[in-house]
């Protein structure tokens, strides 16, 4: 799938999730559960933190014929309600057949990511809020590639094409755009797109990996997105 296609597909995605959440997110809003501060009052630095999961790896392979699948948690801190330094890890795995080509490939990795989120409506003292942000990841791993024969007209003879558990490293970056809405207390529903841009990935052999854990398949940059169910451990005793 192609990144029109995929930008299109998310954006069908997350305007279906969106606005029945935030809707509901809304009515909860009635009575805010984060304290609005009085000009002579200071937030105190650590809000909580939020525990997410999320569930967009095993939907995503659903609607494409790239089969690779992720599982992820992260733990996301409260600064004043406003920065968000976030750690991210997750198992990423692929077993697929091209069925063009006839040629498998595999691989079953961890993969971790550190960032910062930014609330963009920090100032409204309420728990649904929009964010920006910035991601670091990293993945080692080792990807095993099955072909066909090469079978030679002029000479005649065959050459096997099987390539067994090729290490690889894998660093990159992402830019972070995100929605998190409260759908009960203290429980959330948020989602993010992210464009992930690579910066180091070696060695480089036999023409290098096709997929990598975290980040995707490897055709230089890649889109990304996730859909997390999260829950708050609220440290604030004012709320």
């Amino acid at each position: 799938m192609n990144a029109r296609t995929f930008r299109l597909f998310i954006i069908l995605l997350i305007s279906a999730i969106a606005f029945p959440s935030l809707s509901q997110g809304e009515e909860l809003n009635k009575t805010p559960k984060l304290l609005i501060l009085k000009k002579d009052e200071k937030a105190s630095l650590f809000q909580g933190i939020y525990l997410s999961a999320d569930v967009f790896g095993y939907i995503y392979p659903i609607f494409v014929k790239d089969k690779y699948y992720s599982a992820e948690l992260s733990a996301t801190m409260n600064l004043k309600n406003r920065f968000f330094p976030v750690v991210e890890a997750g198992l990423g795995h692929t077993d697929m057949v091209s069925q063009l080509y006839e040629i498998g490939y595999r691989t079953r990795a961890p993969y971790y990511r550190i960032g910062m989120d930014y609330n963009m409506q920090y100032k409204n003292g309420k728990p649904n809020y929009i964010y920006l942000g910035g991601r670091i990841g990293y993945t080692a791993f080792e990807y095993s590639v099955d072909a066909p024969v090469l079978k030679d007209p002029v000479w005649g003879g065959e050459v096997p094409m099987q390539l067994t558990d090729i290490p690889c490293r894998s660093i990159w970056a992402e830019a972070v755009a995100g929605v998190r809405a409260e759908i009960a207390k203290n429980f959330y529903m948020g989602w993010s797109l992210r464009y992930k841009y690579p910066i180091h990935k070696a060695p480089i052999t036999h023409g290098g990996p096709w997929y990598i854990p975290g980040y995707g398949t490897s055709s230089g940059t890649a889109f990304g997105a996730t859909y997390s169910i999260t829950y708050y451990l609220n440290f604030n005793k004012k709320h």
